[in-house]
């Protein structure tokens, strides 16, 4: 998912502006499902990801929204579901 780091890393380089929360959340899904199982990836994992990788404060839908996309993506790209 390189595009979406390089998507993460212009929302928090862009001076005067607020990081784009949606793109924090799927990054943090993407740690979340990369460090699956332990903790099992969860809307919990992904606000603390965020909270603590990003300084991002998101809301649990946003976070399990995030989650969700990701999983699909996951198993679009052949890598099956990771469950949680």
């Amino acid at each position: 998912m390189p595009a979406l780091w390089l998507q993460v890393l212009r929302s928090l380089s862009r001076p005067g502006t607020a990081p784009d929360d949606d793109i924090l959340a799927r990054a943090a899904a993407d740690i979340a499902l990369r460090d699956d199982p332990r903790p099992p990836a969860s809307a919990d994992v992904v606000l603390e990801i965020a909270r603590s990788e990003f300084a991002a404060v998101l809301g649990r839908p946003q976070a399990q929204a995030a989650l969700d996309r990701a999983r699909r993506a996951a198993r679009g790209h052949g890598h099956g579901d990771r469950g949680g």
